[in-house]
């Protein structure tokens, strides 16, 4: 439980073009918002009703975590891929996003996935459609709609959001989605620190861009990136919302850790009206 998140972000390594680009140690206090996060998962995981280890697949990885509002029948669903650069962290950590969705009657599946670089970027992908495809399967046992599943993600996560809503095997399955401080180019990253651990190919950085390939996603988007942000995932954010037919919501006062748990976990958050306006849409 609650794989380390200091590892992920601080610098250790080579050095790379865009190493300040993906360094968040200089957040001056970054080690009490990993703790404010901490806190709020482990409480969420005691007040909030969830299943959790559910198996949407053969791997040991592939499992999620199941937060279902009481008495839901046709519930909207909300399924979350966590960040971490593709090679730590854990569902649930991300537990604490379940007050901005749970008590509005949506049911949110929080996935787990397998890591890199003991996966590869296919398997990381594999692993999140399969998850989409169990829920559509599988949800409508819990009070949930299948044909209301939603996709939202961070960082890592939100890229693979942006994989899934133009994965063919998923058309017609997803309703929507919401990337939010997402890497949609992934040459700068293999140009940083964080791919002495990643050790990403040419192959997987050309396969796996969302911006250098053609398809655009054809279902609504949500797309979002913190006030405090990087300037390269700045830059990224608005590339991508271009290519969605959107614009990228700029969430002043928060950066890539504190998004989600001052905007996507609070109803009352810009950001978090639009998710439930996209699901209410759809």
């Amino acid at each position: 439980m609650f794989r380390s998140l200091y590892v992920t972000y601080r610098y250790g390594g080579l050095m790379g073009r865009y190493d300040a680009a993906f360094r968040l140690d200089m957040i001056t206090d970054l080690l009490a918002v990993f703790a404010r996060r901490e806190a709020a998962a482990k409480a969420a995981l005691a007040e909030f009703p969830v299943q959790r280890g559910v198996e949407y697949g053969p791997d040991a990885a592939h499992r999620l975590n199941l937060f279902v509002p009481d008495r839901v029948s046709g519930a909207p669903v909300q399924m979350f891929i966590h960040g971490g650069f593709w090679k730590s962290l854990d569902a649930d950590l991300f537990s604490f996003l379940a007050p901005g969705f749970v008590p509005q009657g949506v049911i949110l599946a929080v996935i787990d996935y397998p890591l890199m670089p003991e996966t590869r970027m296919d398997g990381v992908v594999e692993a999140c459609r399969l998850a989409a495809q169990w829920l559509h399967g599988h949800i409508a046992r819990y009070g949930g709609d299948p044909g209301r599943i939603h996709l939202s993600g961070n960082s890592a996560g939100g890229h693979l959001v942006a994989e899934l809503v133009v994965d063919p095997a998923l058309q017609g399955l997803v309703r929507g989605g919401t990337a939010i401080s997402g890497i949609y180019d992934l040459a700068p990253v293999a140009d940083s620190f964080q791919n002495d651990d990643l050790r990403l190919t040419s192959r997987e950085v050309a396969t796996f861009s969302p911006l250098v390939r053609p398809e655009a996603p054809d279902v609504p988007m949500v797309v979002a990136v913190g006030g405090h942000e990087t300037a390269e995932f700045k830059r990224q954010s608005a590339a991508y919302a271009s290519k969605a037919g959107t614009t990228s919501m700029v969430i002043a006062e928060t950066d890539h850790l504190t998004i989600l748990l001052d905007a996507v976990a609070d109803p009352a958050s810009n950001l978090n009206r639009a998710m439930h306006d996209q699901m209410k849409a759809g």
